[in-house]
């Protein structure tokens, strides 16, 4: 009976044991496999501000900026903004990107 009763611990033991590192090694092979998917999100997430800055003309207007695209080409990244008047005539564009997959949006200020 002592033999059945240290082999249940045993038992018991290694069970909880699993218990903890199988979920924690699940979840650190998780976030390995998306980290690089992450990265290339933000990546695109940048290329993808970068060409919506690109497409407004050098000396843009306020209307260029309401004119311009809600989506990118491939409709992997969306774009909000707010415009701010400043001294002579200026603004500032405040670009919010959001990527199809990613939780946190982009935002990137420049001004005309």
């Amino acid at each position: 009976m002592r033999k059945i009763g240290n082999s249940i611990v045993e038992v018991l033991v290694a069970l909880c044991v699993l218990g903890i590192l199988v979920p924690v090694s699940l979840d650190a092979l998780g976030n390995a496999f998306m980290a690089d998917f992450k990265v290339k999100e933000n990546a695109y997430m940048i290329s993808a501000a970068e060409w919506w800055f690109t497409n407004l003309p050098p000396m843009a207007h306020i209307a260029d900026v309401d004119a311009a695209p809600r989506v990118d080409v491939h409709g992997r990244a969306s774009f909000a903004w707010e415009t701010e008047n400043l001294d002579d005539g200026a603004f500032r564009v405040t670009l919010r990107v959001v990527g199809r997959f990613s939780k946190t949006p982009l935002t990137i200020s420049r001004i005309y």
